[in-house]
């Protein structure tokens, strides 16, 4: 008997493991790039949106306190701005000169930038316009001949710095003293202890930073002092020789304080004020280099702002008092005024942080009240009778001597004489004033750059006896005092 058998598997399972496919480190580089750059993608994808929407619907500034001057306004579209280019480029000015939060950015910008600097020889010069700033700036038109004190280099025509802040863009008010008053027991002050000499300087956009300090850098021209010498003899001989004329050029901080080792070229004030003191003819000249360095480790100068402070005008006012002899009082008899956290005009120009992080203190002196104080526009229209001191903040507390520049002055007082005083002036001779009101009768307070009239009509018709030219060296060797005091005597 024969027999079948089957062999039956039921519900059998069997697992059979593959083994997994190898990837390469190659391919897991690849992997992972693809996984970056879609990150990347996403987060630039952000961040662009975010910025373009900061950019357009963020706040948008009108002025700028720290470079201390109105910011581009928007373009006005009409057929023919738009053809000609004009709305296109006032637009991009617009969008480019007013991006929110600029100040905020600005000082970041400073703060990246103070580490950016390149040693060379104890000086930290930056590159400003894809070049070194001393090689690429001030070059001369042909023919001038500039004062220089390393290799000859040519210079422009500087023109005195922009005055703090004129008409309505300065805020101010009538006061009779600033923030904070104390009386005044010495005639110096201290000034706060520098930082150790490592005779470090850098240069920011053509102004040398040293020791938590701004310079503005000289050039002083011949010509321009040629000029400037001319105009002024040209006053002495229409007043004749009733007139007492006197010259004070300003130095600026440049002559006190730039680091010795610094191999920038650079003018010499003193030179070029001794020139134009050769040119002058019957005109009383009045150096106060020799006087101001005596006390050159006083805050006889601003660190943030191109202007001096009132501690130099102070020694200043006093020897041309002495010179024109007239009573002057000395400074413990005024009442001292601080402004304190003060940054001027030179961190707007440089946008160096060292200014920025180190303010200072502004001080004016204010003296006995025995005098009034009468404005006028431009043209002799009477305004007011207010306070010879405003109350201006931030980069524009150098208004506080009475509000700026745009408007003559007249101030009468109790002085001892009946000699009145003009005084001709760009914006140094301001400080000047305060200093005076014990010394003349009258003074009549002019800017060369804001007036109407005929000077010498003007000066005679309100019996002028002394005249006194009070502009710092920019403006007299550099063209701009030359130009505009010619422009008053033939209006």
């Amino acid at each position: 008997m024969k027999k079948n058998f089957t062999n039956e598997i039921e519900n059998i399972d069997i697992d059979v493991k593959l083994p997994e496919p190898v990837v390469t480190v190659e391919e897991r580089r690849v992997k992972l790039r693809k996984r970056l750059n879609r990150i990347n993608v996403t987060l630039f994808a952000f961040l662009l949106a975010g910025t373009s929407g900061f950019l357009l619907l963020g706040k948008r500034p009108v002025m700028s306190d720290t470079e201390n001057r109105k910011l581009a306004p928007f373009p006005v579209f009409s057929k023919e701005t738009l053809l000609s280019g004009e709305f296109s480029n006032g637009l991009s000015e617009f969008f480019n000169d007013t991006t929110p939060k600029r100040t905020k950015l600005k000082n970041l910008a400073a703060s990246i930038k103070d580490h950016a600097g390149i040693e060379m020889g104890g000086v930290k010069v930056y590159t400003v316009n894809n070049g070194s700033a001393a090689a690429n700036k001030f070059n001369a038109p042909a023919g001038s001949n500039a004062r220089v004190t390393a290799p000859p280099v040519t210079a422009p025509v500087i023109t005195e710095a922009p005055p703090a802040v004129t008409g309505d863009e300065a805020a101010v008010t009538d006061v009779t003293a600033g923030a904070v008053t104390e009386p005044v027991t010495e005639a110096v002050t201290e000034a706060p202890p520098p930082p150790p000499d490592d005779n470090a300087g850098e240069l920011s956009n053509d102004i040398m930073i040293y020791k938590n300090r701004g310079i503005m850098i000289f050039y002083g021209s011949d010509e321009c002092c040629d000029e400037y010498a001319a105009v002024l003899n040209e006053y002495k001989s229409r007043l004749g020789d009733g007139v007492n004329v006197f010259n004070m050029v300003c130095p600026t901080a440049m002559t006190f304080y730039w680091p010795e080792k610094s191999d920038i070229s650079h003018g010499d004030e003193n030179a070029s004020m001794e020139y134009i003191k050769g040119q002058l003819n019957n005109i009383t000249d009045i150096n106060t280099i020799n006087v101001l360095k005596e006390h050159k480790d006083e805050p006889i100068y601003a660190r943030t702002d191109h202007h001096w402070q009132a501690l130099g005008a102070y020694y200043a006012a006093k020897q041309f008092a002495e010179t024109a002899g007239v009573p002057f009082a000395d400074i413990s008899t005024y009442e001292k005024n601080v402004i304190p956290d003060y940054v001027g005009t030179l961190y707007g120009y440089s946008g160096a942080a060292d200014l920025n992080d180190n303010p200072e203190d502004f001080v004016y002196y204010v003296p006995e009240k025995n005098y009034t104080v009468r404005y006028y526009s431009t043209a002799f229209e009477y305004s007011y009778e207010g306070s010879l001191f405003q109350e201006a903040y931030g980069v524009s507390a150098y208004c506080t001597y009475m509000g700026g520049d745009e408007q003559i002055v007249h101030l009468e007082t109790q002085a001892p004489n009946e000699r009145t005083l003009f005084i001709i002036k760009d914006s140094y001779g301001n400080a000047l004033v305060p200093f005076l009101t014990g010394s003349f009768k009258n003074i009549f307070v002019v800017d060369m750059r804001y007036f109407d009239i005929n000077i010498i009509n003007f000066m005679q018709e309100h019996g002028a006896t002394d005249l006194l030219f009070a502009m710092n060296t920019f403006s007299a060797a550099g063209g701009s005092g030359s130009y505009n005091l010619s422009l008053l005597l033939n209006q």
